[in-house]
């Protein structure tokens, strides 16, 4: 059992792109932690694409209640996804189309109460680093001001390389830290060459960056399956309280 951290580990969870693995190395990173003895808490603060009263025939509905059920979370679904929009769209795009306007001020209030009582506190962002908010304010902009290092989901196929590189320098413009980048891999099918070097390039690339692999998981709602994915993609060292 690892030693709870003096203050919480805090990462916002972005990404190269959407569909790309975001909440399944959440998922992931949530289940180890628990397995590891520590206190997980995780929020999506905006959801589109999700329709509230559609019940699923199986499984669970969205990504906000996959982190939910990874943290052991207890939770209420208004705190760990404070706004939920029906169109899959960004989300200034789905909330203006709706007539819904999204307070920062209710964003901040929901974070604070997951950061109660956590070891660690995972926030998932929307697609990319600047999909946009609203017309100011990017999931950047949101990071940056809740001061969260960020761990990049970055899907291996070809245009990683440059979807990383513009997400990382975006990152160091804004003067936000990037913890991490996960590679993740996008099916069990055999790899083309460049999913073959996207790897070694990126370390090549980026080498005072800590870059990870995360294999193809086809049981994304396995915690169990999902922990080993995450172990053995070496995500534990996100979980050390002695991390920058």
């Amino acid at each position: 059992m690892t030693s709870p951290p003096n203050r919480p580990i805090r990462l916002g969870v972005t990404g190269t792109d959407t569909g790309i693995g975001k909440t399944v190395v959440s998922c992931a990173l949530a289940a180890r932690a628990r397995q590891l003895g520590l206190r997980v808490a995780a929020m999506k603060p905006i959801e589109s694409g999700v329709v509230e009263h559609r019940v699923p025939e199986r499984g669970l509905s969205s990504d906000a209640d996959r982190l939910r059920a990874a943290c052991g979370s207890t939770l209420p679904m208004s705190v760990v996804r404070p706004y939920v929009l029906e169109e899959p769209l960004a989300p200034m795009i789905a909330a203006a189309r709706t007539g819904v306007q999204i307070d920062i001020a209710v964003l901040d209030a929901a974070l604070a109460l997951v950061e109660q009582d956590a070891d660690v506190v995972l926030v998932e962002g929307a697609g990319g680093l600047l999909v946009p908010i609203d017309l100011r304010v990017s999931y950047l902009d949101l990071f940056a001001r809740w001061q969260l290092p960020l761990l990049l989901v970055a899907g291996n196929k070809l245009g990683v390389l440059n979807h990383v590189l513009l997400t990382v320098r975006a990152a160091e413009t804004a003067g936000v830290p990037v913890r991490a980048i996960v590679l993740t891999s996008l099916s069990d099918r055999d790899a083309t060459v460049a999913e073959t070097t996207n790897f070694d390039a990126l370390v090549t690339l980026l080498p005072h960056y800590t870059i990870l692999r995360f294999p193809w998981v086809d049981r994304p709602d396995d915690l169990d399956i999902l922990a080993a994915a995450a172990e053995g993609g070496g995500l534990d060292v996100l979980l050390s309280p002695s991390s920058p």
